[in-house]
């Protein structure tokens, strides 16, 4: 996966658009877009500035490990799994935050007899 995929899924993870974070690190919402498509690397230091605006580590975003190479492959498949979970179940997860505090306590009750 090429650093602006990594952009791409590093927003969708913290919830954030293209344009917010192109805001944030003070950069043209089209260069994500053109970086995708391109599948290109950007300057220095914009990628300094989106890794500090998206608060990740610049190795993360360039798929670099400081850790073994099959340690850093084995990470980067979990990381990928807990994106997947965190996506597909922050809407109810969003939902479950906008409920009344008395709802919530009985929902997580019903939650923990479920164990």
């Amino acid at each position: 996966m090429g650093f602006w995929q990594n952009v791409e899924d590093e927003c969708e993870y913290l919830g954030i658009t293209r344009k917010e974070l192109a805001k944030k690190a003070n950069f043209s919402v089209h260069t994500i877009s053109n970086g995708i498509k391109r599948d290109g690397m950007p300057a220095a230091d914009l990628a300094v500035r989106i890794s500090r605006a998206l608060n990740v580590p610049l190795e993360k975003l360039l798929n670099m490990s400081s850790k073994g190479q099959s340690a850093g492959i084995a990470e980067n498949e979990r990381q990928k799994q807990d994106r997947k979970l965190f996506s597909a179940y922050l809407p109810l997860v969003k939902k479950i935050n906008r409920l009344q505090d008395d709802s919530k306590k009985a929902l997580v009750t019903i939650i923990d007899k479920l164990k």
